[in-house]
């Protein structure tokens, strides 16, 4: 069976990822501070983790909350996102996979706004989808499972590709045939195969050709 759809995360993957993750964390923390709570507390380190894990706690007051934390952490990627760049032969990579008949899905646990802005050159993929689209991003299958239902494909015939253990974790939860990690983000190659990475490869421009070197692509 060849594979028919490619879910592929945006940042750090496909395009470089500038984004200020500590200045988030900083911005969800003070906002959260004005209603009594400690984001360092609740033992997660992400930050759409700690806004949803802050709503949890505030009941009645969480969408006031959520609204707030929300638009300012947007606000930093949709800034960050005007800097971001195409990695290197990403493009290609992509049109070569739609060449040889692959289904192309993005995923980013970043809001739309800012996956459009930095996605505004790339053209040829099928579906997008952002935090802003699914009930739980990634890495909770949910997300890699919804891409796909939208491509009309099965897990078993697609790969994963990420630069994040939240990457692999959530394709191989999904069920995906093959998860493959890159090297273009900040994780180690052990990292990412302990998360469920089946091979690390130096990045997404490689893609194609790993996949068609072990008879995964149609010819």
């Amino acid at each position: 069976m060849s594979i028919r759809a490619a879910v592929l995360d945006v940042d750090g993957t496909v395009a470089t990822c500038p984004y200020d993750f500590d200045a988030m964390r900083a911005a969800v923390a003070e906002i959260a501070a004005r209603w009594k709570l400690d984001t360092r507390s609740f033992g997660v380190p992400g930050v759409i983790e700690q806004i949803g894990r802050a709503a949890q706690l505030l009941a009645r007051e969480a969408p006031a909350f959520r609204a707030e934390a929300e638009a300012a952490v947007a606000d930093i990627e949709i800034a960050a996102a005007r800097n971001a760049t195409l990695l290197p032969g990403a493009a290609e990579a992509l049109a070569e996979l739609k060449g040889s008949g692959v289904m192309l899905g993005l995923i980013t646990r970043n809001c739309r706004a800012a996956a459009e802005i930095v996605l505004q050159a790339v053209e040829g993929y099928d579906v997008l989808l952002t935090r802003d689209d699914v009930p739980a991003a990634k890495p909770d299958p949910d997300h890699v499972l919804r891409t796909l239902a939208e491509l009309r494909r099965s897990p078993r015939e697609a790969v994963v590709a990420g630069d994040h253990d939240y990457d692999m974790q959530s394709g191989r939860a999904a069920g995906v045939r093959i998860c493959v990690g890159v090297r273009t983000g900040s994780r180690s190659d052990e990292l990412l195969r302990e998360a469920g990475a089946d091979a690390v490869i130096n990045c997404v421009a490689e893609l194609p050709g790993w996949l068609r070197a072990r008879g995964e692509l149609q010819q």
